[in-house]
């Protein structure tokens, strides 16, 4: 009996794998048959609708995905932030879940946290809390991240009083993690103050717009008010008193021995664990400077308790706030170093005098982005900080984020890029559908013929933390493609671009005032949107060609070129790196075309220096929302620049290119089901405001109307995934694009930008006796006509390097490079 025990039990183990594919094999049919059914693509009378008229399917599929993640299956892992999305949509299905959530491994869930704690103000919530409570227990640090993001927006929504106290309760649970809350906030001081002031600025202000005083949200103004004092005056608590660093930093007698400096755990000097250096360790920090130079200055404008709120005005403050920022901006540009020490103490003041004691969890903080559902993690192996490199480096960009270089318990340093100030969840989202498009090419036959170790995008961990900071993997030995091409003229060729006369972005931008001054009627304000939007009208091909060509006669054609000939060791090195390039951007521009990725320009590309690799970053205009939200739309499917094409020569964009897209497109068009799915549920998420995000890409204002909000969030949502699906279906991309300038928030804002839409569509649209894209638009007048793989990809290709288009483009992009 125990043989025959043995036997069925080795049966069952062979049997697993086989279970699990088919169990994802059938949600995944009957999910794209409910999908179509949500879009309405199905007659009101047909048979297949009455089918919809229990919830039956919809049960039928959350079953399925569950039976599929117990027995392991990799894809069922991914499908499960869909069934999240199914008992919402479907709330009878709830009852099919039971308890089957207890036979799944609670690490299996990892990779959809921030979806799953997104849905605790839902039903569902009752199922989730167990699978939480465990992941709490035996991995805090891996949900405590995805909570704090959650719980920003969850504490403000409409909730049960159940639900209310296990929201709380799992924040109790989570509190006890006190090194991730100071870590939090000390990445917040990372922020330079100047900036974070500006942003408290706007808030408050919001507030004292309002005419009427007894409307102004008092409680809100000094909760604003405090928030500002304590970030921009103040270090964190405990470091920044008045009492003497040296016995914060614990250095009496009758204290353990410690490490005196973050080199000597690397050096392991004993030595060195003296007393640490006195006027080090008693300087004083940003904050420090600014609150005793500007605070007092700060509380003359709204009294020290905001006790000048009613006699405020909003003209007397703005102008007040503005010049103390420019004393703020003025103060920290001439004061600060590349010091860590300089934004915050408390990374020395935890970690320089702290006892190397690795392995108690309530102490240690694990490096983030450790955690995967691929495997069950092993703590043991898991990285803890041990210290941070006291330089730091700040990037010239608006927020100037900073680089930090974090030292782990096994003598590693892990340098990451802080985003303060900034929502870094869309580069999340984005990344994970790069990962998910990484699975199909690896399982995909015709991508792993040749360059199967290339057939991917190079993707990095992008760690929201809160709403307002995060951190992203720093990828070292990279380049943005405009420091790349910068770093290849000549020191004559430098000169002569440095003057108006030969500078091609001041001739660029030149024609088209020329072409506004030439306007007779201008109906419109001299705004991006109508000067570029007046060449549409008024500029004939021929004539955009001939400028824009004129333009490029300013720029050496072989800038990338040169720039690989110099990271080439030999010939043969620079066919390999040039190989690695042409392959890594014919993958990344079909991702990012499938995914709407627009504002392209060169700053958006890194390269990687020892494989020539390309890799995207930034992507705060996904699903389309440079053709439909920025003032001027770009009308161009991905980035194919002179530049670009040059490096691919003799052959160009024909021969290894076009192949590798070819393979890719075909990988994602045969398995569209996984990825339509992963993005509806990305698109509708909860707590994502797609709508403001798209919007803001374009600082325009929202509706001040929740409902309207809410019905434009809806569509919004309903529109990004009927695009991905005509993408991924084989509509000819000038068709796409027409679409989306169709709903443009722009165009149609006023009369006098709505003129713009009809030209800007016949030139997207292409000419028929040049382009492929209106060849085949013309043979078939069915816009929803399907066109082969090859076909689609030459469209892509004929629209990104169409003259017409590319001379017509904001100048920002550099579309002449």
């Amino acid at each position: 009996m125990t043989m025959e025990k043995g036997f069925n039990k080795a049966d069952d183990d062979n049997r697993t794998p086989i279970l699990g594919r088919d169990y994802n094999e059938l949600a995944s049919i009957c999910d794209d048959y409910l999908r179509r059914y949500e879009n309405k693509e199905y007659p009101d009378n047909s048979d297949i609708v009455r089918i919809f008229t229990t919830d039956e399917i919809p049960k039928l599929i959350v079953s399925s995905i569950l039976k599929s993640m117990k027995y392991g299956s990799a894809e069922g892992i991914k499908r499960f932030s869909r069934l999240l999305q199914i008992i919402d949509l479907y709330p009878s299905t709830l009852a099919t879940i039971e308890n089957k959530l207890n036979d799944i491994p609670c690490w299996m869930f990892f990779d959809c946290l921030y979806q799953i704690t997104a849905y605790l103000d839902k039903p569902i919530a009752s199922k989730l809390y167990p699978v939480i409570d465990q992941i709490i227990t035996l991995y805090p640090q891996a949900i405590v991240y995805p909570f704090k993001v959650s719980y920003e927006r969850l504490k403000d929504q409409k909730m049960t009083e159940q639900m209310k106290r296990q929201l709380q309760i799992i924040k109790q649970k989570l509190a006890r993690l006190t090194m991730i809350d100071d870590f939090i906030l000390a990445l917040e001081r990372l922020n330079s103050p100047h900036i974070q002031f500006q942003d408290y600025m706007k808030e408050i202000l919001v507030i004292l717009k309002k005419r009427e005083r007894d409307q102004r949200d008092l409680p809100k103004f000094k909760e604003l008010v405090l928030k500002l004092k304590q970030t921009v005056f103040h270090d964190q608590d405990g470091v920044d008193d008045d009492e003497d660093e040296s016995e914060l930093l614990g250095t009496s007698a009758d204290k353990p021995v410690v490490i005196s400096t973050q080199d000597s755990i690397y050096d392991d000097k004993s030595e060195q664990t003296s007393t640490p250096n006195t006027t080090q360790s008693k300087k004083i920090s940003l904050r420090k400077q600014l609150k005793q130079h500007y605070e007092k200055e700060f509380d003359k404008i709204l009294g020290k308790d905001c006790e000048n709120f009613l006699t405020l005005t909003y003209d007397h403050v703005h102008k007040a706030f503005q010049a103390l920022f420019k004393n703020l901006e003025k103060y920290v540009k001439t004061k600060t170093s590349e010091t860590l020490s300089e934004y915050s103490t408390w990374f020395s003041a935890t970690f320089r005098q702290q006892t190397v004691n690795i392995g108690q969890s309530s102490k240690d903080i694990e490096i983030p982005g450790q955690y995967t559902s691929k495997k069950r993690p092993i703590l043991e192996h898991h990285i803890k900080i041990v210290g941070f490199d006291e330089k730091i480096l700040t990037l010239n960009s608006l927020r100037q984020p900073k680089r930090l270089t974090i030292r782990g318990h096994d003598e590693n340093d892990y340098p990451f890029l802080i985003k303060a100030g900034e929502d870094i969840r869309q580069d999340q989202r984005i990344q994970a559908l790069f990962n998910l498009m990484n699975d199909l090419y690896s399982n995909d036959p015709n991508c792993n013929q040749s360059y199967s170790s290339q057939i991917n995008v190079r993707t990095y961990k992008v760690i929201p933390m809160t709403t307002k900071i995060g951190i992203i993997e720093w990828l070292d030995n990279t380049k943005t493609l405009k420091d790349v091409l910068d770093s290849s003229y000549t020191d004559e060729e430098s000169q002569e671009m440095q003057t108006n006369i030969t500078d091609p972005r001041a001739k660029y931008y030149e024609f088209f005032t020329k072409v506004w001054s030439k306007v007779p009627d201008k109906s419109s304000q001299s705004t991006a949107t109508s000067v570029y939007g007046e060449s549409y009208i008024h500029c004939k091909k021929e004539d955009i060609q001939e400028n824009f060509r004129q333009i490029q006669k300013y720029i050496p054609y072989d800038l990338l070129r040169r720039a690989y000939y110099k990271m080439a060791n030999s010939h043969e090195g620079f066919y390999t790196l040039r190989s690695q390039f042409i392959v890594s951007y014919a993958v990344l521009c079909t991702s990012q075309y499938i995914l709407g990725i627009g504002d392209r320009h060169q700053s958006n590309f890194l390269i990687d220096t020892t494989s020539g690799q390309v890799i995207g970053i930034d992507f705060g205009s996904a699903f389309n929302a440079s053709t439909i939200s920025l003032p001027v739309p770009e009308l161009i499917p991905i980035r194919l620049t002179r530049q670009l094409v040059n490096l691919m020569n003799p052959i160009g964009t024909c021969g290894l290119f076009r192949s590798t897209m070819i393979h890719t497109m075909n990988a994602l068009r045969e398995n569209s089901d996984l990825l339509l799915s992963t993005m509806d549920v990305f698109i509708k998420e909860p707590l994502m405001d797609w709508v403001d995000l798209a919007i803001k890409s374009s600082r325009q204002q929202v509706s001040d109307s929740d409902t309207a909000t809410h019905a434009q969030g809806t569509l919004y949502a309903k529109e990004r995934i009927n695009s991905a699906r005509n993408k991924l279906n084989g509509i000819n991309p000038a068709t796409i694009t027409c679409n989306d300038l169709k709903i443009s928030t722009i165009l149609n804002q006023t009369q006098s930008y709505k003129k713009f839409l009809k030209p800007m569509m016949a030139i997207a649209g292409g000419d028929i006796n040049q382009n492929i894209r209106a060849q085949l638009a013309e043979k078939s007048k069915d816009q929803h006509h399907k066109l082969s793989v090859e076909e689609q990809i030459d469209c892509i290709i004929d629209q990104a390097t169409d003259l017409n288009i590319l001379g017509r483009s904001y100048v920002g992009l550099e579309t002449f490079m």
